[in-house]
């Protein structure tokens, strides 16, 4: 990667692994005014599936040898939606590096475009702070253009949380993941395919990612529960004992009910699930993300349990390669 003087680029080492979440750490804050990653995040992300940390992760430095900034190419079966995630040191926006490193990431999806099925569109996406302009503009000017916004939402405990009232029927337990990790595969398909920007891939990444998940240094199993109804899984929410890397805030990291049972309240037992459990393990609150226009309503939900909006996020895409669109955009009337 070509960079402006006096820079220097070349990949992420294990080793970088801490600096790199200070930088993003701060580039976060600035932005964003929250941290917006907890160290343990970034390390598993950057050292399980799909994250080739010397290939996938760019680092920029300084003359003294300190690392600038960052790009992370996230790219999954199949391949459609490569994502790119970084940022660069307040100290030193302005001077280039931001679209060098654009740059970069769009070459490097472009690297991998003929593993996408022949016909599908091919989208490139990134994320800012929603409202930085000098990020939005940086994106303007690489030719992407802003499509969504995402939201963080937070609760504060002023008391325990209400007791969940779970629908007749139904069973919120412990997932175990001894005999349920296909099944909790198929049922975060099936959850999240009426979301937006959902694409199917195949199962065994879904086991893989879930499996990976379970391995992290901080992953904890009475945070993970599944709704059951018979001899079925309709639920889940697993859930992490850090939120950008607060030890006193829970964070609900994936949440989804089948379709078939919606409108039960399902979503808010599980949720009041958590939180009573954080209460429990004295945590001062919880947080979440989620689509600030959710085609399912979610936000909606999370606001009934008396959560609300903190910072929010803009998603850029660019169009790669033309052809069918495999994403979810929208919900059939």
């Amino acid at each position: 990667m070509e960079t402006p003087f006096p820079y220097s680029a070349g990949p992420a080492k294990r080793e970088d692994i801490e600096e790199i979440w200070r930088l993003m750490v701060d580039v976060n804050l600035a932005e964003a005014g929250t941290p917006g990653f907890g160290l343990t995040e970034i390390e598993n992300w950057l050292t399980g599936e799909p994250i080739v940390i010397g290939e996938d992760v760019l680092v920029v430095r300084d003359d003294s040898g300190a690392i600038v900034g960052v790009e992370i190419v996230d790219s999954r079966p199949p391949f459609v939606r490569p994502h790119a995630i970084g940022g660069v040191h307040p100290d030193h926006v302005g001077r280039g590096i931001g679209h060098a490193m654009l740059t970069w990431a769009q070459t490097r999806s472009m690297e991998r475009i003929d593993e996408a099925p022949p016909a599908a569109k091919v989208l490139f996406l990134t994320f800012t702070a929603g409202d930085h302009e000098h990020s939005a503009q940086t994106m303007r000017n690489f030719g992407l253009e802003m499509v969504r916004y995402f939201l963080d939402m937070e609760i504060e405990f002023e008391a325990k949380p209400p007791h969940p009232v779970v629908p007749d029927g139904l069973t919120i337990r412990l997932f175990d993941p001894e005999t349920e990790l296909d099944a909790l595969a198929e049922l975060t398909t099936d959850g999240f395919r009426d979301h937006y920007g959902f694409v199917e891939g195949p199962l065994e990444t879904r086991i893989e990612w879930l499996r990976h998940w379970m391995t992290q240094s901080d992953h904890d199993p009475s945070l993970w529960w599944v709704v059951e109804d018979g001899d079925q899984l309709v639920g889940f929410n697993l859930c992490e004992p850090a939120n950008e890397g607060r030890e006193e805030v829970g964070y609900v990291a994936s949440l989804a009910v089948l379709p078939t049972h919606r409108g039960r309240g399902l979503g808010r037992a599980l949720l009041l699930t958590a939180f009573n459990r954080f209460y429990e393990m004295g945590k001062t609150g919880a947080g979440l993300g989620v689509d600030a226009d959710s085609l399912t309503g979610a936000t909606r939900l999370y606001e009934s349990v008396g959560m609300s909006p903190g910072s929010r996020y803009a998603l850029w895409e660019k169009v790669l390669r033309d052809g069918e669109d495999l994403a979810t955009r929208e919900l059939d009337a």
